[in-house]
This record gives C-alpha cells, sequence and structure tokens, in this order.
C-alpha cells in the first residue's frame, strides 16, 4: 500500500510542473464549484425526518409565527390621546425613513375601515350567523322586542350622534348584523383591548399596541440589523420626547442577538485561540511555514465534498457546511502525524512505510462513521456525512502526497531539541499504576451514570437571550394578554378549500372547549372566513328560516310599530330587500379585500398546500386538549415545547443507532485492514470506554445533550477512533521491531488534542449557549479519548503482548482457544511458529514460507541433538532457528543474519527471549562449543573463508540448504553425505 505513495513522491519530485498544474487545476475547479453551489439555510432540516415531522416541517414554511415585531407605547398614567399621538407619529417617521424594511403596520383601524367591515358582513350576512344567532332573531320578531327596538333607534335618531347611527337603523332595525359582527371579536385573543381614535388600546387605557411585518425573514439578520437600528433611533428620538414610552419585542431581535453574539465568540475566541496555536507549532517544528501547510489537505478535502455535492444536488445546508468546518479538525491530525514522523526520521521510504497504513485506516474508518449519517432521515445531516466523508478521506490522500513533497525535515533527527511535548509523549503513561487505576475507577463509575445523560429538548436553550431583550418580551406578553400559554393550532390541506372545510370543524371544537372552560380563549376566523360548502349549506339555514309568511308578518308588524313613532312607511324597504336577497356564496379574495381583517395573518396558501391558523390560549397547559384536536384529520398543534419534542423526541434514539451502525461498520474496515479480531476489537475497545467515561462525566456535571452537540459526538467519535488506530499501530510497531514508537505516536496525538482544545475548546469561553454546549461536550471527548488511548489501550497492550513476548509466550491470540493440538501440530508446531510473528506486518509472508518448507524444516529438525550447539546463517525471517528451538529447546542456537530487516524481526519474536535462541548481525570471532552448522545462503565472499575455517576446526555436522554453496571440499576433509533430499545436503564428520 505504502508502495504507491512512494512512487508517486518520486514521480512529482521529478515532475514538479506538472504537480504544480495539477494543483493549480483542482484548486480552480473546487473554487467553481464551490461558489456557484447554493446555501440553504433552513434549520429544520437538521431534524430527522419522519411522517409527523414532514408535515410539521411543511406547516413552519407556511406559516409566520415570530417574524412579526410587536411595539408596545406605555404611559403610566391613563392618556390615550398622548398614546395615540405617539403612535401616528411612529408611523409617520417609520414610512418616511426606512419603508423599505417592512411590507405593513397593523394597528390602527381607518374610519372607512368599520363601516366596510360593517357592510361586508351586512352583504353577506347568512355567512356569519349560526344556529344561535337564529334563535336569537326568533325572540327578535316578537312584537314587544319589535317595539322595544324601535323606540331606542328613535331615541338614537334624536340625539347628536344619529346622522352616524341612522344609516345602520334603516338598513337593519333588528340589529342582525351585530349578531354576525360578533364572529369577528374571535379574531382577537382576548377582550383586554378596545378602539380608540382607530387604534387598539388596552380597556385601562394605558398601553397602546402596533404590529409591524418585516420585509425579511428572521434569518436575513444583516437586512433586518439595520432596520432594528434606525428603529431604535427613531424610538429613543419619541421617548426622550414624549411623557409615553414605547419598547418592541420579536423573534428578529433574538436572530440579531444570536448572530452577533455568534460572530463576537468566534471572533475573539478563535482569533486568539489559533494565533496561540500557529505559534506552538512554528516552537514544536521549527518551521514558519509549517501551520500553513497543515490546514492546506483539509482545505483541498472541503473542497472535493462541496464539489462532490455540487455535482449530485447542486444545493447543501449552511448548517452541515457549518458543523463540517468544524469537523474538519479531524483531517488536521492526518498532517499532524506525517509531520510528527517526518520531522523524527527524514527518511522517506521509513515514513510511507509507518504512516500510509494508519492514516488510511483512519480516514477511511472514520469516513465510515460519517457516512452512517446516510441511515438518517435528515437532509441536513445526510449533507454533513457526505461533506465529512469526503472530506477526510480526500485530506488523508493530499496530506500523504503533498506534505512530504513540501516540509523539509531536519538530516540529522538527533540535531532536534527535545521540547516540553517531546517530553511528555515520551513517557509511558499505563506504567503508572495511579493512572491506570484512576481511568479504571473513572470507567467504573461511567457505567453507572452513563445512562443519566438526558437530551434537552428545548431550543430556546440554545439561543443566546440578552436580559433586554427578554424583559422587553415578558412587559409586551403582560400588556398583550399573551402571558397565557398560547397554542397556535393549523389546519391544513392540499388546497385552501380542504384547509378551510378543516378549519370549520375545529372552529366548532375551539367554541365547543371555551364553553367548557377547557380553554382560556381562542382566535380563529372559522366564524368568519367559510368554505364553499359551509357557505352553501348557512345560505340554506338562512333561506329555510325566512319564510314567505315571517317576512309578511315580521314587515306588518314592523309598519304597525313604527308608524306609532312617526317613521315613514319606506323607512325600512332596504331591510325588506336584504331579507328577499338572493344570497350567493363568496370566494377567499372577496374576504381578502376586506382590509381590516387582517387574514393574511392566519391563511397561507401555495400550489399544492394551503393552511389555516387559529390560536388558542390556556390559564395551565393541557397537552391532552391539543392531543385531543390532533385526533381529527389534518390538524397539527404547534406548542414550542410540544413542537420540539416532536420534532427533537427521537434523535437521541436515532443517534444511539447511528452509534450502533458506526460502530459496526468501523468494526469491519478494521477487520479488512488488521485481519485480526482482536485488534479489531483492542481499537475499537478504547471508544466504547471513553464514551462511557464521557458521558458519566456529563451526567455527574449535569452536562444534557442536545440536536448540536450530539451531532458532535461524532466528532468525538472520529477523533477517538484516529487515537486508537495510531495507538494500535505504535504498539504493533514496538512488538514487531522491538524499537521505541510510542513517543513520536503520543507526540502527534497530543498535537491533535492541542488543536481541537485551542481550536473548538476555545469555545468554552464562547457567552452563546450553543457555542458552549459544542465546545464542553468536545472538550470531553477529546480529553477522555486522549488518556484512555495513553492509559488504557496501552497497558491492555503490555498486558496481552509485551508481557508475554518478555515471558518467552506468544501474545494473546482467540485463535489458542479454538484451535486443537493434532497430529500436526505436535508434528510442525505450526501454530507455535507462527505465533511468533502474528499480529506483525510479515505474519502472511512468514505463514506463506513455513507453509511451503515445513516439510523441510522437519527433517532438518532431526538432525539436531539435545544439548547441541547450533550456528544458522541467513536464515528468512527466523523461522527455521525458531521451528528447531521450539522441536529441541535443550540445544543451543546461535543465528547469524547480515540482513536488518531480516534480523529485527527475527529478535523480536517471543523464542527469541530465551537464552537458548540468540540472533546477531555480528558474524561470530570464535565458534567454541558450536558442532552443527546450517548454511541456508551462499555465504558472502569477507566470511566465506572464515565460515570454511570454522566447519573444519569445530563442526560435526554441516547442513548445506542452497545449492549456490561449493561442498565438495567437505568430502575431501573427512565429511560424508548422511542426507541428500529436497535441497537439503546433511554432511557428517567421520570418525
Amino acid at each position: 500500500m505504502h508502495t504507491l505513495f512512494l512512487r508517486l513522491y518520486y514521480f512529482f519530485r521529478k515532475q514538479k510542473a506538472l504537480g504544480f498544474l495539477l494543483l493549480a487545476l483542482f484548486v480552480v475547479t473546487g473554487g467553481y464549484f464551490a461558489t456557484k453551489i447554493q446555501l440553504e439555510e433552513d434549520v429544520t432540516k437538521l431534524i430527522p425526518t419522519g411522517e409527523k415531522q414532514d408535515v410539521l416541517r411543511k406547516v413552519l414554511d407556511h406559516t409566520e409565527f415570530s417574524d412579526k415585531l410587536i411595539i408596545a407605547i406605555s404611559s403610566e398614567e391613563k392618556d390615550p390621546e398622548a398614546l395615540t399621538q405617539y403612535a401616528n407619529q411612529l408611523t409617520d417617521s417609520l414610512h418616511s425613513t426606512i419603508p423599505e424594511y417592512f411590507t405593513k403596520i397593523q394597528g390602527k383601524v381607518p374610519e372607512e375601515g368599520i363601516l366596510e367591515v360593517y357592510d361586508f358582513v351586512y352583504q353577506n350576512l347568512p355567512l356569519f350567523l349560526n344556529e344561535k344567532d337564529y334563535n336569537e332573531i326568533e325572540q327578535r320578531l316578537a312584537v314587544d322586542s319589535i317595539q322595544n327596538r324601535l323606540e331606542k333607534s328613535y331615541k338614537n335618531l334624536v340625539s347628536p350622534t344619529g346622522f352616524v347611527t341612522k344609516q345602520f337603523i334603516f338598513k337593519d332595525p333588528l340589529s342582525i348584523t351585530n349578531l354576525g359582527l360578533q364572529k369577528l371579536r374571535e379574531l382577537q385573543v382576548d377582550d383586554n383591548f378596545k378602539i380608540y381614535n382607530n387604534y387598539l388600546i388596552s380597556k385601562d387605557e394605558q398601553h397602546l399596541l402596533l404590529f409591524i411585518m418585516p420585509k425579511y425573514s428572521s434569518s436575513e439578520t444583516k437586512n433586518n440589523e439595520i432596520f432594528i437600528n434606525e428603529l431604535e433611533q427613531i424610538v429613543s428620538g419619541l421617548n426622550q420626547d414624549s411623557k409615553v414610552s414605547a419598547q418592541y419585542f420579536g423573534g428578529v431581535l433574538y436572530a440579531i442577538a444570536n448572530a452577533n453574539q455568534i460572530k463576537k465568540d468566534i471572533q475573539i475566541t478563535l482569533s486568539i485561540a489559533f494565533s496561540i496555536l500557529f505559534i506552538l507549532l512554528i516552537f514544536f517544528y521549527r518551521k514558519f511555514y509549517v501551520p500553513l501547510l497543515l490546514f492546506i489537505p483539509s482545505v483541498f478535502g472541503a473542497l472535493m465534498a462541496i464539489s462532490i455535492l455540487y455535482i449530485t444536488k447542486s444545493s447543501v445546508s449552511a448548517i452541515s457546511l457549518g458543523i463540517g468546518a468544524i469537523l474538519l479538525g479531524i483531517s488536521l491530525d492526518y498532517a499532524l502525524h506525517i509531520l510528527t514522523h517526518f520531522r523524527n526520521n527524514a527518511n522517506v521510504e521509513s515514513l510511507y512505510k509507518d504512516v500510509v497504513k494508519p492514516i488510511l485506516m483512519s480516514s477511511f474508518t472514520t469516513a465510515i462513521a460519517f457516512l452512517c449519517l446516510l441511515f438518517l432521515k435528515s437532509e441536513a445531516l445526510n449533507d454533513l456525512g457526505i461533506f465529512a466523508a469526503v472530506s477526510v478521506v480526500t485530506a488523508s490522500v493530499f496530506a500523504l502526497i503533498l506534505i512530504p513533497q513540501f516540509y523539509r525535515a531536519p538530516k540529522d533527527s538527533k540535531t532536534i531539541k527535545s521540547n516540553w511535548l517531546d517530553k511528555i509523549a515520551a513517557k509511558r503513561f499505563y506504567q503508572n499504576k495511579i493512572l491506570v487505576v484512576g481511568v479504571i475507577l473513572l470507567f467504573i463509575g461511567g457505567i453507572f451514570f452513563f445512562n443519566s445523560v438526558k437530551f434537552n429538548e428545548d431550543l430556546s436553550q440554545l439561543n443566546y437571550e440578552p436580559e433586554h431583550i427578554k424583559q422587553a418580551e415578558e412587559n409586551i406578553k403582560n400588556i398583550s394578554g399573551k402571558a397565557a400559554n398560547t397554542t397556535y393550532v393549523v389546519s391544513y390541506g392540499k388546497d385552501i378549500e380542504e384547509a378551510l372545510e378543516q378549519n370549520n370543524e375545529l372552529y366548532q371544537e375551539l367554541r365547543l372547549l371555551k364553553n367548557e372552560n377547557k380553554i382560556k380563549s381562542f382566535s380563529s376566523i372559522g366564524g368568519v372566513v367559510l368554505s364553499t360548502q359551509t357557505q352553501n349549506k348557512k345560505i340554506e339555514n338562512w333561506e329555510d328560516f325566512w319564510t314567505q309568511s315571517k317576512k309578511e308578518i315580521l314587515k306588518e308588524n314592523l309598519l304597525e310599530e313604527s308608524a306609532k313613532l312617526g317613521f315613514k312607511e319606506k323607512s325600512f324597504t332596504r331591510f325588506y330587500e336584504q331579507l328577499n336577497k338572493d344570497f350567493s356564496g363568496i370566494f377567499l379574495d372577496d374576504y381578502r379585500n376586506v382590509n381590516t381583517l387582517y387574514l393574511d395573518d392566519f391563511i397561507n396558501r401555495s400550489p399544492g398546500f394551503a393552511t389555516v391558523t387559529s390560536t388558542v390560549s390556556f390559564d395551565e397547559a393541557q397537552p391532552e386538549v391539543l392531543k385531543k384536536l390532533e385526533k381529527d384529520k389534518n390538524i397539527i398543534a404547534i406548542d414550542r415545547k410540544q413542537m420540539n419534542q416532536d420534532f427533537l423526541g427521537n434523535l437521541k434514539n436515532e443517534f444511539n443507532r447511528l452509534i450502533l451502525f458506526s460502530v459496526l461498520a468501523v468494526f469491519f474496515v478494521l477487520l479488512l485492514f488488521y485481519r485480526s479480531l482482536l485488534l479489531s476489537l483492542l481499537t475499537l475497545l478504547p471508544i466504547a470506554i471513553t464514551w462511557i467515561i464521557a458521558l458519566g462525566i456529563m451526567a455527574i456535571f449535569s452536562i444534557q445533550f442536545n440536536v448540536l452537540n450530539i451531532i458532535i459526538s461524532t466528532f468525538i467519535f472520529g477523533l477517538g477512533l484516529d487515537y486508537s488506530i495510531f495507538i494500535t499501530n505504535a504498539c504493533l510497531k514496538e512488538y514487531e521491531t522491538g524499537k521505541p514508537a510510542l513517543k513520536t505516536y503520543q507526540a502527534s496525538i497530543l498535537l491533535s488534542v492541542l488543536t481541537t482544545l485551542l481550536g473548538i475548546g476555545a469555545l468554552v469561553f464562547a457567552k452563546h449557549p450553543a457555542l458552549q454546549s459544542v465546545s464542553i461536550v468536545s472538550v470531553i471527548g477529546v480529553l477522555t479519548a486522549m488518556i484512555v488511548a495513553f492509559v488504557l489501550q496501552t497497558k491492555i497492550f503490555q498486558i496481552l503482548f509485551f508481557n508475554s513476548k518478555r515471558n518467552g509466550k506468544p501474545a494473546f491470540s482467540f485463535i489458542s482457544f479454538f484451535k486443537r493440538k493434532g497430529v500436526k501440530e505436535k508434528l510442525y508446531f505450526q501454530q507455535k511458529v507462527l505465533s511468533n510473528y502474528r499480529y506483525k506486518s510479515v505474519y502472511k509472508k512468514a505463514k506463506k514460507e513455513f507453509s511451503s518448507n515445513r516439510e523441510r524444516f522437519l527433517v532438518i529438525s532431526r538432525f539436531i541433538e539435545p544439548n547441541e550447539k547450533v550456528f544458522l546463517q541467513n536464515t528468512y525471517l527466523g523461522l527455521l532457528p525458531v521451528f528447531l528451538f521450539l522441536k529441541n529447546q535443550n540445544a543451543h542456537f546461535t543465528v547469524f543474519d547480515p540482513n536488518e530487516e531480516n534480523l529485527e524481526i527475527s529478535k523480536n519474536t517471543f523464542s527469541a527471549n530465551s537464552e537458548n535462541l540468540q540472533f546477531q548481525k555480528e558474524f561470530p570471532l570464535e565458534f567454541n562449543d558450536i558442532s552443527v552448522l546450517i548454511i541456508a545462503k551462499k555465504p558472502e565472499a569477507t566470511i566465506a573463508e572464515s565460515l570454511k575455517d570454522a566447519i573444519k576446526k569445530n563442526a560435526d555436522k554441516v547442513i548445506i540448504l542452497t545449492s549456490e554453496y561449493e561442498s565438495r571440499w567437505l568430502i575431501d576433509d573427512n565429511f560424508e553425505i548422511a542426507y541428500r533430499q529436497n535441497d537439503i545436503l546433511v554432511l557428517k564428520r567421520m570418525d
């Protein structure tokens, strides 16, 4: 695997121009795609979908619950004139200075608007009447009731306001229209307000409310910030010059405060953190360009990921890119790992041999973990999974190609001065019993507490809420009467007709609940805006009520009683025409033409979907009432707490499932790379321990999961996995070569931890709660992962591998439990021999070599007597001497091997710890007591004569395993052939 990257290294060293051209082409292409991709800022796309969640999201897309800005103008004493005067000045100032930042101002009802509403109801009267109204009308048809009403009307006509009431009396002497107008009151949440000078003021005449609809949505904070700043100047100026004052509140204020605080927190914390990080990296590597070199692979990884998302989707969630940018910290590990190895050993071949496998393993396992996000039904999380997976794999490949090209490692690693980080990395923490016991106790404690971590479903707690905005919100809620529990109940359908039909049924239920005192109040257009089917039914009820005889009797009684008061015979002609009018249904646009109804606040429609919103208030939360309403088809209640539960209720379970998928997927990838169940489990075990300890710490300190930091747990999983893989490979390298390797690997992990703590960890000092929660979980997870890897994982390797090797025993293996010692094992000792090479990079070669030569080895072993001293020359991987030693452990074997790689592997077999089996690089000067010499390969000319002299002086037996060695002289020197077959030549000295 490492040979491919080594070839690429030498190729680009020779073809530098081509390399830079390809890099430039990649950057230009990736940059082009990055500028073309569309960013989607919808936060709800972060939430996993489901049937109800899909409906909720669709409803939220079609309704505006929090964009409206409420302005409360208040006076300490009753002064409605001052309130309305202030309101006039404020609306005039807004229209003259910043009309481009809002669409409308509500709260003032023009005088013509009252007549407009009355005429609208009058012209469509049957549509506003119900069964109760007809019972009331029936009572008003009585003669004494008609008489009383006409007398009151007469008094009103002769009063100073008679010119106003005149048109209403003659058009409707029984005041039937007023019964219809009462339905419009249901558009208000409560009865705490009245109309004064056409403004909506409280009944105590101390407060006036205005409602401003911003042009831009809450997410467009840049434009809204200009709007709010201008509004603040206008309000501050008016407050200074008036005895009344105004304050305002709306969701847009929180949006601006959050955006500004996040920007401020990130700028301050990360600028300080990255400054320290740059200095640290420069100090550690002694190179000024190293920090920039570190980030290049990560940037290229991000470009590749964005390009793939653009090609496959053309748009991506901005939230995914934001979180993905944080997760790119994982890809820094690869560059740090390569740089740290290169710093300590400038040999490129050795570098690639050491780092390619662990880096590719880390990137592929991390990518697999992130791709498990595709199992979640969340578009934003799917984007995040693709972005992170592609990024880390691409970054690892670029790190392997680019860093050895650009980094100039010190030629002599001995000249590198050891710094404080090197000293920490050089420590073997697993040898500290206090640390080991401490981590074990943390793990045991975590087992008892990890299930206690709670998931916070309240999204509002992730918002930054400045005290002055919260205070304004509470004040305005108290003024507007919305301090009670208020819930939006939405009727929806594929078109407005279906939504209105459902809303009409909801309206009847709300009226019933109000009469039963199960709700405090409600605001609904269900009694005003009707579906076509309901309108037709209402018109039929009108026609059925006003029979011809009933109309004639009413006319006779009106004429008779009105004549007594001096009314003319034709005074009520328009009323008679109203009774005989042929009414027909009206369309939604007819309702919307009545501006003072503000129906756009209740109705939203688009192709294929429409919603009608009602508002319900409770003295106390009544979840059972909401559940009952939601049982009806196409009705959904949107209470903030309930909505969060519906959105996020299953998110924790989804992520538990995600972790399970990730662990299984990563396990199979580890199996593919290591080809060992034990190594795969030992690499995964620290992740499980880290997870339990981190959750235990979170539970003890009451740190909760939320929608953001639970996603960052994937980041912790990825980093912890990298640390485990690096430590596993460090231990395996030490086990295979016997040379200390842990220091280099621990140094790269320490640098990774420092970069993470200085980056995302620095956000723990942020004021924004979302950034704090992400940072706290990251700090706990990363530190726990490092401690578990340094202390517990290495301790497990010491027990299972190094201690066994030191005691002359094979490393722990599951195979030893299942494989029985049959005849073949007793004969060939295959498992015993190969256990010397298990978990090493040469295991596959050793197994192949031994399988093909075991018969020859067995023959050779028969010529070795107990207590004989044997010299072996040039044996591949030490297989033959290990086999011979295991077959006859009373004999003494001295092995000469000038090949450093072979010698290194041979000397680090557990069998080599025996005094009776010694491997050495130097050709022995003396051969005292050595009676058996085995020549596996033609010796070099420099030692051929020495070997010949040793044979002549000391050898009783010579075993030659190569036809290239000239052996005729042995016959002349009093040796005879004892065995000759299968390239084995055994000669014994004759007496």
